[in-house]
């Protein structure tokens, strides 16, 4: 099966292990959680364990959003398997939430994120604090960080090309704008942005940026 609960010891488990479309799979998910409903409760937390074929970082968005929305609480991601009866964890990453405010949902982090954490949110998340190699976050929208940058960031999933990365900081070990990604840009230990130009991502200092218009550049 696809998709299925496994009570473990350390609480209810998510499994996905496979699916067409992402949209099929949040179908799958509503009649899963439809027929357990009398199991579950506004802000139950549970696990979700993808594998190594379904930990796609454009999906986990609209996993986490619909969960989400229906009121469950997804408190970690685990990457791993299912052997026989046996669940096997290869990776963990805790999820980091916060309150969102009221400006277009945008998710306010006040807080460092530690090697082995994760934000995911489908709009904007502005972190007040460090990302330390190790942590990620997934968005919707644009990221900011008020600090130094050093982990794994992914913007512009729902708002494609037009997502920016920006930090007081900015030397993550992986940069993703909508479906472009790099590992080859230069690392500024000044205020700089990632943006999307002429099809990659580039990264220039606050008091450098030229970014692109459908007229060109400003």
């Amino acid at each position: 099966m696809p998709i299925d609960f496994r009570m473990t010891k350390r609480g209810l488990i998510l499994l996905i292990e496979a699916y067409t479309s992402v949209e099929a799979l949040k179908q799958e998910i509503m009649a899963k959680f439809s027929e357990a409903k009398d199991f579950f409760s506004e802000g139950d937390e549970i696990s979700l364990m993808l594998t190594q074929e379904t930990s796609k970082p454009d999906d986990i968005v609209n996993i986490v959003s619909l969960l989400n929305n229906m009121g469950v609480k997804v408190k970690d991601i685990l990457v791993g398997s299912l052997e026989k009866a046996d669940v096997k964890i290869g990776q963990k990453y805790n999820l980091v939430r916060e309150k969102v405010t009221e400006v277009r949902g945008a998710l306010v982090v006040k807080r460092n994120l530690r090697s082995g954490q994760i934000v995911v949110h489908n709009y904007d998340v502005i972190v007040m604090g460090n990302v330390h190699t190790g942590a990620e976050i997934i968005a919707g929208g644009s990221i900011v960080v008020f600090g130094s940058a050093k982990g794994i960031l992914r913007a512009g999933y729902s708002v494609g090309n037009e997502a920016v990365i920006a930090a007081i900081e900015l030397s993550p070990s992986l940069l993703q704008i909508g479906g472009t990604i790099s590992q080859d840009y230069e690392r500024l230990s000044q205020p700089a942005v990632a943006h999307i130009r002429t099809g990659r991502v580039v990264v220039e200092s606050f008091d450098n940026l030229k970014f692109e218009t459908k007229g060109g550049t400003l």
